[in-house]
């Protein structure tokens, strides 16, 4: 392995994994520490380009090609890596000929450029279906006991 990144998504805990070549990365439930899970494995860098797993948050990665690495103002790829179904993940978006990249950790935030476009892209946690579902039974029926099944 090349590195590790980790990250907690609500009550689970991940472990991105990195291989030492930078074409894929592999997505750990680390929440059972004495269990950990390999939940899916994503190649991030085809046609034997490398790339650098850059940030985690929950179950998404971002990934920068290696021109970063190797050339200052050579234009990369980044790529957000979806990893909400471990069993398939995907690459949810793609940014080419990205020139400049920054990020604003107090707002949770990540500047892309390239030669026509800027976007900012929110750090964002998907919902939790089981604190969802606690929240609406808690709002549709506060404190009483009676529970209407599902």
């Amino acid at each position: 392995m090349k590195r590790f990144l980790s990250t907690q998504h609500y009550s689970s805990y991940y472990l991105y994994a990195e291989r030492e070549n930078g074409g894929n990365a592999t997505l750990i439930d680390i929440t059972e520490t004495d269990q950990p899970a390999v939940l899916g494995d994503m190649p991030y860098a085809p046609n034997s380009t490398s790339g650098n797993l850059t940030m985690v948050a929950g179950t998404a990665a971002l990934v920068i090609s290696e021109a970063a690495a190797t050339a200052a103002q050579a234009p990369q790829t980044v790529k957000i890596m979806d990893f909400s179904d471990p069993q398939n993940p995907k690459v949810a978006r793609e940014f080419t000929g990205v020139t400049a990249m920054s990020k604003d950790d107090q707002r949770g935030l990540i500047f892309v450029a390239n030669g026509e476009d800027v976007w900012i892209l929110r750090r964002r946690f998907a919902e939790d279906p089981e604190v969802q579902r606690a929240y609406e039974d808690y709002v549709l029926y506060g404190s009483s006991m009676y529970r209407p099944s599902r």
